[in-house]
């Protein structure tokens, strides 16, 4: 196994001020035998001429004409990279000048397929609040596709991502399993620290997030012996956010107490508010029963 260079892809879509950003953060790396590959998914907002304006050695960019994706963006960026580790950092991300330095570390051996890094939300200290999406990755504990990196023969062996769970949101989660699943072992590395820009829930945005959890009894399906390996939310390996459950069932209490606390912390959309509460939780019940049913798995 090679550590001595690394191809880092970035995978963009409108987003041209993080995309900025993110660029700034990677050619701040202490590692600095790094290319980096961007794919420019289909933007209209300018990304695509700031793209073409760049001249620099170690930036390959790679223009899809029609938006194809996450994960056949990232597909494409892995085709394009030359190093034996390929890391990937979201768009909307910054990564600390030790990034790649702390993921390559993380690569002890040849059966080591993927390094899982830290994801903070803005900063290592702040909480915000609903409808903000706090997207983090406390201790590295989930294979998140903002801040990881793969050896290159783990493409070779078990295949790219996979673009039938872009409708679950959970490619990246596929991803994982389907190497852990081909033998390859893991490591975290909580030092490896990638910061998510700010984010906000609406209500579409809200709702399709309802589909996400109907992904586990696909999962549980495709891979019985290896869906749980990183832990997800499955209390017996049946009930998936079982929170959910209790939240519905407090509901009339609970609800007026979370609307009283989202108010006081100047909070004005109501409506998004009921959108999560009991809205989401409802849909995300009704997914996972229809996707089970339909897979003949039993999850709840």
């Amino acid at each position: 196994m090679n550590s001595d260079t690394c191809s880092v892809v970035v995978c963009t879509r409108n987003r041209l001020p993080h995309l900025k950003a993110c660029l700034s953060s990677l050619a701040a790396q202490t590692f600095s035998k790094h290319e980096i590959i961007v794919v420019n998914d289909g933007s209209t907002d300018g990304t695509r001429e700031f793209l073409d304006s760049l001249n620099q050695e170690t930036i390959t960019v790679v223009h899809n004409n029609q938006t194809a994706g996450k994960s056949a963006a990232r597909n494409k960026g892995i085709q394009h990279a030359h190093a034996g580790i390929i890391a990937f950092i979201d768009d909307d991300c910054t990564a600390d000048p030790r990034w790649l330095a702390e993921l390559l570390a993380g690569f002890t051996s040849e059966r080591c397929g993927m390094v899982i890094g830290q994801t903070f939300y803005i900063s290592k200290t702040y909480h915000g609040y609903f409808p903000e999406r706090l997207v983090a990755n406390p201790n590295a504990h989930w294979p998140m596709t903002c801040n990881i990196a793969y050896q290159k023969t783990v493409f070779q062996t078990c295949g790219g991502f996979n673009t039938v769970f872009d409708a679950y949101n959970n490619e990246d989660s596929e991803m994982a399993i389907r190497t852990r699943a081909a033998g390859f072992s893991f490591n975290r590395a909580p030092d490896a620290i990638v910061f998510h820009q700010p984010a906000v829930w609406t209500q579409k945005s809200l709702l399709a997030s309802a589909k996400n959890a109907s992904v586990w009894p696909v999962l549980k399906k495709k891979y019985p012996n290896h869906y749980a390996c990183f832990g997800p939310p499955i209390m017996w390996g049946t009930v998936v956010n079982a929170t959910d459950y209790l939240y519905l069932l407090a509901s009339p209490i609970l609800i007026p107490l979370l609307l009283a606390r989202y108010l006081a912390h100047g909070k004005r959309n109501v409506k998004i508010f009921f959108t999560k509460w009991p809205l989401l939780l409802l849909l995300r019940r009704y997914y996972v029963y229809r996707e089970a049913l339909a897979r003949r798995i039993l999850m709840l």
